[in-house]
């Protein structure tokens, strides 16, 4: 017991806000419906909410993903998270911008999805142009994370026969 006492002095009333902020390894980053959401639903058991509108995720989901026992390292798992969709401005605040961008500054390593079917609004090159200039104005530091850059809706992507618009990993969640 202690043998002493101190008289207490007034104490401190106020409001805090206090904010999660998830740790992933990898953040899911793309434009409104290029299919952030069906792939995390894929490649683990995660179950977001999927529509055929913009901005269908409002927070993020995150998925555990299990490599398989034919893999590098079988049985190893990382967490990946399906970020909002980001726009064009959303550094500057646009939309929802800030409230957006702020769940990938937890990210280990960015993947960068790009639409390839032709219903998309932009090109390949130029939807990763703006998705890094976004990133970059945000917090310059994300441009210095590790990124993988990968086609979406591969299946849907035009099959001509000059050079690809894209060059990298493609996926498709039609033909898995």
């Amino acid at each position: 017991a202690p043998g002493f006492a101190l008289l207490g002095t007034p104490g401190w009333e106020g409001d805090v806000f206090l904010e999660l902020k998830t740790v992933a390894d990898v953040a899911l980053v793309g434009f409104p419906n290029v299919g952030k959401s069906t792939l995390i639903s894929r490649i683990s058991a995660a179950k977001p909410k999927i529509a055929d509108y913009p901005f269908t995720t409002l927070e993020p989901n995150l998925g555990v993903v299990r490599l398989p026992d034919d893999s590098v390292r079988p049985g190893a798992e990382f967490v990946v998270a399906d970020i909002p969709g980001l726009i064009e401005g959303a550094s500057e605040g646009k939309g929802l911008g800030h409230q957006f961008l702020r769940h990938i500054e937890r990210a280990r390593a960015l993947a960068v999805l790009i639409d390839l079917s032709p219903t998309a609004d932009r090109p390949p090159a130029e939807q990763a142009e703006v998705l890094l200039r976004e990133l970059g104005a945000y917090r310059a530091e994300l441009l210095d994370r590790p990124r993988l850059f990968v086609g979406s809706r591969s299946d849907l992507a035009a099959a001509d026969d000059g050079p690809p618009a894209f060059v990298g990993s493609r996926v498709s969640a039609v033909t898995g």
